[in-house]
């Protein structure tokens, strides 16, 4: 087993922590994710939450204590990340190679913590979107979401400004049983000492839930996206897919989970106006689902909602200091 911080979404360290006891880790909660012992080609390829998963290799005191440490298991050439304390110093310690797999060099007062990221490119590039709406939501984000809301599959999901569909793709994938990483390349393939035949042969399937997952928007152009995404990740079938108003929506079937990715607003203007909308939904979700629990990802503005939300969770998506709420209609 080896030793790895697993980071995360700011505000996601908690719901990480979760997945990973799931997944059959221990270890403990950290700002920016978590600290465990483990297998990070099993975690890579698993976890919906992490965004990138590093291997802490060794900790030194001096440059040249650093110099001589031995990397070759994991390659001959890295590109050099270095940050904390007197960074420059370990930063200019060993050559940079662009492109090549990313030493981390973590400057301390004690020294210079060594790790090597084993992903590559950040974990929420699952391999299938291939387009996105005009206010994407990272997929590590959208399982974020449902992870809060202790969404279980067998109770009805329904996104009601669903977009490109990365909330519900992500909870059809986690139904459907699929591993996240099953369709793309992780920095670990290149080190020296990866054993390709066994990265091959682990399970990229689980058991399958049926579940019931709809989808709406407004946006005839995002539900068109939306299609093609599920498509490429296997699990359109599963969809329901319609063109509604999430102001103007109509009862549907027994209790389950309504989720949505509000739209933003920085300018003045941009704000009343979508207060006047998040009253609207808020008075249309209490009209039409009656009884469902409801999580909604916002930049501010919840209490336009008119709801009664009992969990906030602070969160950032793409740079913004956003939150979660969380309730009962």
């Amino acid at each position: 087993m080896s030793s790895l911080f697993v980071g995360c979404t700011p505000g996601l360290e908690d719901a990480l922590g979760e997945e990973l006891a799931e997944l059959g880790y221990g270890g403990s909660v950290v700002s920016g994710g978590c600290e465990t012992e483990g297998d990070y080609r099993h975690i890579n390829l698993w976890s919906r939450i992490a965004s990138r998963v590093l291997l802490r290799v060794r900790e030194v005191s001096t440059v040249d204590e650093l110099k001589r440490f031995p990397l070759t298991q994991y390659g001959s050439q890295f590109e050099i990340d270095a940050f904390g304390e007197n960074s420059s110093t370990w930063g200019s310690a060993l050559p940079s190679t662009a492109g090549a797999p990313k030493l981390i060099l973590r400057g301390t007062k004690r020294g210079c913590q060594i790790s090597i990221d084993t992903s590559g490119e950040l974990l929420h590039f699952r391999g299938y979107r291939q387009e996105v709406g005009r206010a994407p939501m990272r997929e590590t984000l959208a399982a974020g979401v449902l992870r809060l809301a202790k969404w279980n599959p067998s109770e009805p999901l329904w996104d009601v400004m669903c977009g490109s569909g990365t909330m519900l793709i992500e909870a059809a994938e986690f139904a459907a049983g699929l591993a996240p990483g099953r369709n793309r390349s992780f920095a670990f393939e290149k080190f020296a000492t990866h054993d390709d035949a066994k990265w091959k042969a682990m399970p990229r399937t689980r058991e399958a839930t049926k579940a019931d997952l709809f989808g709406s928007d407004l946006n005839a152009g995002a539900l068109g996206t939306a299609r093609r995404n599920a498509k490429r990740a296997g699990v359109f079938e599963a969809l329901k897919l319609e063109r509604l108003d999430a102001t103007k929506l109509q009862a549907r079937g027994e209790r389950g989970l309504v989720i949505a990715n509000l739209p933003y607003g920085k300018r003045v203007g941009e704000r009343d106006e979508l207060g006047r909308l998040y009253r609207a939904l808020g008075q249309s979700l209490t009209a039409a689902c009656k009884g469902w629990y409801f999580a909604l990802l916002l930049e501010e503005g919840a209490e336009h909602l008119g709801l009664n939300i009992e969990e906030r969770h602070r969160v950032g998506n793409g740079g913004l200091d956003c939150e979660v709420v969380l309730g009962q209609l």
